[in-house]
């Protein structure tokens, strides 16, 4: 069989398994990134997730213009409108794994919840939202978010801060962006665009909505901040290079209980964490000691000790506080930035005791 001919039977079965395809693609995209994201550097993450976002938005427009061509005489124009569909569900596997480590590794898991229901959503939807009027509102959605997540990231990477001011920069910049892709869409394919207008800008303004929400309740987690080490020690001094500190024998990495502290009355213990953040990177770390209150139930603020930080340390910028009063029960040490995004907990429990147990020593 000649090689056009293999070829058209290829494209021919493509097209009818397009969305086992599209699925497996963006699959197949998710794990990539998921196995390899955490361990890369943060600059060169930016430009990976800047190619799949032109992938992504190349890949959608070209879908909007050939969405009627699955079975056009003309090999190439059939050629592009399968081509298309699969590069976008690639690039958005890719966005959203990418996502999902970085909100992840950035934040507590409490605060990663939602990005996990957004992950399944999208699964959903790719199976769902497959009839030609309402799958481009919602791939346009889905590109609108995967814009304004990148955004969230990106400008503070550039401005090198964080902060409201910094999130609205990044609010503007993703409104800015995702005008000129709709302006291409509407330029493109007019009557397409027209019919799906108004469901597109109520699914966007709802998606902004939701993010902008998130930020004002501090869910969203303070990329690119990440908490590198942490602990809880019963001395600390600094020394040239670093901190030594000494600490309780810790425990085996299965045993999954939280922490005890044994604290001799009066005596100070020390909060540890070491914040990686890119190079000119600066921003404000605060330490909330919190003690959980049963009658109360709720987490009650102890104390605050806010101290800056500068990045290009790739192990982090290393800083602590200390307490000296600690009644027994659970606490946590909340490293936030300084409007309250939680970059990442330390919990324990104090126990009293009138001797100091057995400790060992280490430098950080």
């Amino acid at each position: 069989m000649p090689l056009s001919g293999i070829f058209q039977n290829l494209l021919t079965w493509a097209a009818k398994n397009e969305r086992p395809l599209g699925a497996a693609l963006f699959a197949f995209g998710f794990c990539i990134d998921f196995f390899t994201f955490g361990v890369l550097p943060i600059g060169l993450v930016n430009y990976f997730f800047i190619g799949y976002l032109t992938l992504a938005a190349v890949s959608c427009l070209g879908s909007h213009i050939f969405i009627h061509h699955h079975d056009s005489t003309s090999w190439w124009k059939k050629t592009l409108s399968v081509v298309f569909p699969l590069g976008a569900q690639y690039a958005f596997g890719g966005l959203l794994s990418g996502f999902l480590v970085f909100y992840t590794a950035h934040s507590v898991v409490a605060v990663s919840w939602p990005f996990l229901i957004v992950l399944a959503l999208v699964f959903i939807g790719n199976e769902y939202f497959r009839m030609y009027k309402q799958f481009l509102v919602f791939q346009t959605t889905l590109f609108f978010f995967s814009l304004y997540a990148y955004t969230i990231f990106g400008v503070p990477l550039i401005l090198g801060s964080l902060g409201p001011l910094v999130f609205v920069w990044s609010t503007l910049a993703a409104i800015v962006l995702f005008t000129l892709f709709l302006l291409a869409l509407r330029y493109l394919n007019t009557a397409r665009y027209k019919e799906n207008r108004t469901r597109i800008l109520q699914a966007c303004a709802a998606v902004l909505i939701a993010v902008s929400g998130s930020y004002a309740f501090g869910v969203i987690p303070p990329i690119p901040l990440v908490m590198k080490d942490s602990g809880m020690y019963q001395s600390l001094a600094k020394i040239q290079g670093g901190y030594r500190v000494e600490g309780e024998v810790p425990r085996e990495w299965w045993d999954l209980r939280t922490p005890v502290v044994h604290h001799v009355p009066n005596t100070y213990v020390y909060a540890y964490s070491a914040i990686a953040a890119p190079v000119k990177f600066g921003s404000t770390v605060v330490h909330r000691w919190e003690r959980y209150d049963a009658e109360e139930n709720d987490w009650i603020t102890v104390s605050k000790v806010a101290f800056p930080i500068t990045g290009g340390r790739a192990e982090g910028y290393r800083g602590y506080s200390e307490r000296n009063t600690l009644p027994e029960g659970k606490w946590r040490v909340s490293v936030e930035t300084a409007n309250g995004q939680v970059i990442g907990r330390i919990r324990f429990d104090i126990e009293t005791v009138s001797v100091k147990p057995p400790l060992i020593e280490k430098t950080l």
